[in-house]
């Protein structure tokens, strides 16, 4: 055998012709684009799941805004009431007091 002379194995036993080749690659491709298609699919699910969550997160989100703007309103409207009830008593102690010194005095 020369040295420089390159084998030819198209012809033994057992080797895949080229088409045969071309045939199982196309084969492989194939089956995964079909393992594509079916992450693709449980993706969309996925997605699918998640839009309704956040759908669902933001009904609740809104209910619990309207409920803290529903308790910062009573807040507001008791601290009101407060300061007026504080205004009275401090009215009435400086009243009492006012009483007590005149009291004293005469």
């Amino acid at each position: 055998m020369d040295l420089y002379e390159i084998e030819d194995t198209s012809d033994w036993l057992g080797s895949p012709t080229r088409l045969e080749t071309v045939k199982h690659y196309a084969s492989m491709l194939e089956e995964d684009v079909q393992d594509l298609k079916r992450q693709l699919q449980a993706a969309k699910v996925n997605i699918s799941t998640l839009v309704e969550m956040n759908d669902q997160l933001s009904n609740e989100l809104q209910k619990k805004l309207a409920w803290m703007a529903n308790l910062e309103a009573e807040t507001t409207d008791q601290l009101f009431k407060i300061r007026r009830l504080t205004l009275v008593l401090d009215q009435k102690e400086r009243i009492i007091r006012e009483l007590q010194a005149g009291n004293q005095r005469s």
